[in-house]
């Protein structure tokens, strides 16, 4: 009878204390749930606190520079008027009247070939011409009296002028065999010695004009239409980079070449001091200016689906502004868009701004620091 009053006390016993747990349990989760939302409150107090805040952000006043563009190229350099002097006709060379990288004036004796049977040529017709118009001299004083007829006397001014064409004939085959300059210029290297034989297609020397230097470059289709005669162009030889040249384009190409998409250029550079050689090579640079656009610095560019945009304070407020880019240029964009000269636009602490946004802007150029402007262009 005792062990089963004992057995329902120790029942009693154990049902208090998990009854004693239960509640604390219970107490735990509350005052956990109860300490959570409180937690909660206060975040959402801060956070609401924080959104109600301005936002501090760095910027800077919108500059304005024109849209300059270096184009740049490979020239290569050649003689304003450059010539391969060949003989017109075949025969032996007598005389090599010229030592190479002379300066020659034009009409002046280049070669002479073996002339002598060209010399006996314009003697015969000379001789011809002569009796031929003795003849005429006499036949027109014999034909007013009837001693000559007329019909003699027109065949024999035939014969003299028939007799002057051959003379005229035989000194051009003699002067084909003098090889003359045909401008002022520089003569190059030759082969040509006494005793060879040459014909039509023997080069006997090149003749250079260097007293100005034309240089041939291609310039991209994108800039035909932007240049024009007389434009300024400078130029370094590839040699001697230190030097830089002033020329001025000379010609331009009529058409755009098809497969390139180039148009064919030429500018000109004075050489009076022949200090420069044809053939040689340049490092051609034409400035292009543009438009007149907003400077900014690249950080300060977002994108969206709707194309690039910044952000521009307003009235303590960011306002989202839409622009086209340029070009890029060091670091800056080139934007065309609604700005202007007042404007000031947010360069850093863009991340999370909102349309209508309250900010709080600081300069930023002054905070840039050799160490510490590359974290900043980072974030």
């Amino acid at each position: 009878m005792s062990d089963k009053h004992e057995t329902a006390d120790q029942k009693a016993v154990r049902l208090t204390t998990q009854i004693a747990v239960v509640a604390v349990l219970a107490g735990v989760v509350v005052l956990g749930w109860w300490m959570f939302a409180a937690d909660g409150d206060a975040s959402q107090g801060s956070g609401a606190r924080k959104k109600d805040g301005a936002t501090t952000v760095l910027v800077e006043s919108v500059k304005f520079a024109d849209d300059k563009v270096l184009l740049r190229a490979v020239g290569t350099g050649e003689a304003l008027k450059s010539a391969s002097i060949h003989p017109s006709v075949s025969g032996e060379v007598i005389e090599v009247s010229f030592k190479a990288g002379a300066r020659v004036k034009k009409g002046d004796v280049l070669v002479r070939l073996d002339s002598k049977h060209q010399r006996l040529a314009v003697g015969l017709a000379e001789v011809a011409v002569k009796e031929a118009a003795r003849q005429v001299k006499r036949l027109q004083r014999l034909a007013p009296s009837g001693a000559a007829s007329v019909a003699r006397l027109q065949t024999t001014e035939t014969e003299l002028e028939s007799a002057r064409l051959r003379l005229a004939q035989a000194r051009a085959s003699l002067r084909d065999r003098t090889v003359y300059a045909p401008f002022d210029g520089v003569v190059g290297l030759t082969d040509i010695e006494r005793g060879d034989r040459v014909s039509e297609q023997t080069m006997i020397a090149t003749l250079d004009d260097r007293s100005s230097i034309l240089v041939d470059f291609n310039l991209p289709e994108e800039f035909a239409a932007r240049l024009r005669a007389g434009d300024p162009v400078a130029l370094r030889p590839w040699t001697r980079r230190e030097v830089v040249l002033e020329g001025s384009v000379a010609a331009l190409g009529s058409r755009i070449d098809p497969v390139t998409r180039t148009l064919r250029i030429k500018a000109a550079i004075s050489n009076k001091e022949d200090a420069i050689r044809p053939g040689t090579s340049f490092d051609v640079q034409i400035a292009f200016m543009g438009g007149r656009y907003a400077t900014i610095p690249e950080v300060a560019v977002l994108w969206s689906r709707d194309g690039a945009y910044l952000w521009r304070v307003t009235d303590n407020k960011a306002e989202k502004v839409f622009v086209s880019i340029v070009r890029r240029d060091k670091g800056r964009i080139l934007v065309d868009g609604p700005l202007s000269a007042d404007d000031t636009i947010i360069v850093e602490g863009v991340q999370g701004l909102r349309a209508a946004q309250k900010v709080r802007t600081e300069p930023f150029a002054a905070t840039l620091s050799p160490s510490s402007a590359p974290a900043r262009k980072g974030g």
